[in-house]
């Protein structure tokens, strides 16, 4: 499904409605949840400094919530990259109106800046 999203062969209601208006908001959400449980189990101290720390005994489920929350992170920066693809790709397509192919670059584009934003806190 990523795939046809990334080569814009899904309508441009599909890859702007089911992947933009919806999905990216609810990976930008599980983003930002992961985001939050990690600094409260890592105490203001980044994943890098946890990562180098010489402890052996970190704890496990902090672990796990750190693969997560990068795995997470990825998943979601892969998700941007394949949006903007898809929508660029589907909309050159759109051919019922040239407002219509416009609009969803310019709000995707918006969207995304927002996304982006909200996740890293810029």
């Amino acid at each position: 499904m990523l795939k046809k999203l990334i080569n814009g062969e899904l309508s441009l209601r599909d890859t702007f409605w089911m992947f933009g208006f919806l999905g990216l908001p609810t990976i930008t959400l599980v983003v930002r949840i992961l985001g939050k449980m990690l600094v409260r189990r890592l105490n203001s101290q980044s994943i890098l400094a946890y990562l180098l720390s010489l402890k052996i005994d970190h704890e496990f489920s902090t672990s796990i919530l750190v693969v997560l929350y990068l795995s997470a992170l990825g998943f979601f920066v892969f998700y941007v990259i394949a949006l903007i693809l898809g929508t660029w790709r589907s909309s050159a397509e759109y051919n019922h109106s040239l407002w219509f192919r416009h609009l969803s670059r310019i709000f995707m584009v918006l969207m995304l800046f927002l996304a982006v934003k909200c996740v890293f806190n810029l």
